[in-house]
């Protein structure tokens, strides 16, 4: 009987345990769960302020185009371009005969004949009610004296680009094309008429696919347009950076419009009168003022090839500075906007290398070359100082 007694405690208290085993087990599983912390994500850096203090006037190639309606004088007018060949008026060109080094020159039979026709450019200002303004035609052979006899014989018919209505020049810009038929080589005219008569105020080589191929530019002020090749004031003044270099025996390689009142131009090598190769002496970078005169000259190759060549620039808002990378020689240009003269030019080798992360107050840009390479640099917008890191292609 007494093993019946403990046989039975010995149950109850088996049971016991299993009744606290399986609330404990309950507890635990009726206990909240809690997520994880995330963690917090960094705030994302800042894009650059890359927008440019000028305005590039569109161009033959530029797939966004100046919007043909224009506005004048609180009256609101239409632009409209055309271009024609006239068959009817042939043009010849033959070249004149080259000099050698001994004195002598080709005959006539040596000499090159080329053949083309008269293109014949309309540009037409038309009211708000269709009737013009005004109607101006030119040909082809008024540029000879703009882009050579040999191009302005040979080129292909181009319709020009309306590149936009210039307020302080009260003028209507435009630009044209002359390419010899299925050739690169060639260049681009800037054309001004007056926004209220259409006479011609200017007709000038801006750019050139075997020269300086940089963009035409109109001052944030609208008072000083920059070419390849000119400064235009809207005061009439300008300055022929082209007929200076001549003389000097250089090229010009690439233009930038630093600021309304200051221009930088870098150079190249320039020919002598037989077509030798003229070695650049002497600083190849000069700071004028939209006037000419020089203010700073200094060495900074800071120029991209291609079809032509132009400045390899960069341009950052948040510190008012140029940014112009100089790959031949390893160097970085830092020009500032409201103190141009006082541009530093920073050697990459002494410059310390970018380790990750980027900093907070670090601003990236970066360059892309004709060779492949890739340089980029980060800026602190609040010490100035520079990290950079350089990618060179594998051949």
């Amino acid at each position: 009987m007494r093993r019946c007694f403990v046989v039975a405690g010995l149950l109850l208290l088996l049971s016991g345990c299993d009744q606290k085993t399986a609330q404990r087990q309950e507890t635990v599983a009726q206990a909240p769960v809690y997520p994880a912390v995330a963690d917090v994500p960094a705030a994302p850096l800042a894009a650059p302020d890359t927008a440019l203090p000028y305005r590039p006037l569109p161009g033959s190639f530029d797939s966004v185009q100046a919007p043909l309606q224009v506005r004048i004088n609180n009256a609101d007018y239409r632009v409209q371009v055309s271009a024609r060949a006239d068959s009817a008026q042939p043009l010849r060109y033959v070249a004149p005969p080259n000099e050698f080094l001994d004195g002598s020159s080709e005959d006539s039979t040596q000499r090159q004949a080329l053949t083309g026709v008269e293109v014949v450019y309309t540009f037409r200002l038309l009211r708000a009610n269709g009737q013009p303004q005004f109607v101006r035609q030119l040909k082809k052979s008024d540029f000879k004296a703009a882009v050579g006899e040999e191009l302005a014989v040979e080129a292909d018919v181009s319709v020009p680009v309306f590149s936009g209505y210039l307020p302080a020049f009260q003028a209507l810009a435009f630009e044209i094309s002359f390419y010899p038929p299925e050739s690169d080589a060639g260049g681009q005219v800037l054309v001004l008429l007056d926004a209220t008569t259409g006479k011609v105020l200017h007709r000038e080589l801006a750019r050139w696919t075997d020269g300086c191929n940089s963009a035409t530019v109109l001052s944030a002020d609208g008072r000083t347009l920059l070419t390849s090749c000119e400064i235009l004031q809207a005061n009439g003044h300008v300055v022929n950076l082209e007929k200076a270099n001549r003389t000097a025996h250089r090229t010009i390689a690439g233009t930038l419009l630093v600021n309304d009142q200051t221009v930088l131009v870098v150079y190249g090598p320039g020919y002598d009168n037989h077509g030798r190769e003229v070695p650049l002496k002497g600083p190849n970078a000069t700071l004028m003022d939209t006037n000419g005169r020089v203010l700073k000259s200094f060495s900074l190759e800071s120029i991209d090839g291609g079809l032509g060549s132009q400045m390899l620039a960069r341009y950052l808002g948040s510190t008012q500075t140029h940014y112009l990378y100089d790959e031949a020689h390893g160097r970085l240009g830092v020009v500032p906007r409201s103190h141009p003269t006082g541009l530093r030019v920073l050697k990459l080798r002494q410059l310390p290398v970018f380790r990750a992360p980027q900093r907070p107050s670090e601003i990236e840009l970066s360059f892309s070359t004709e060779t492949g390479s890739e340089a980029t640099f980060y800026i602190d917008t609040t010490s100035q100082q520079v990290r950079y890191s350089l990618h060179k292609p594998a051949y």
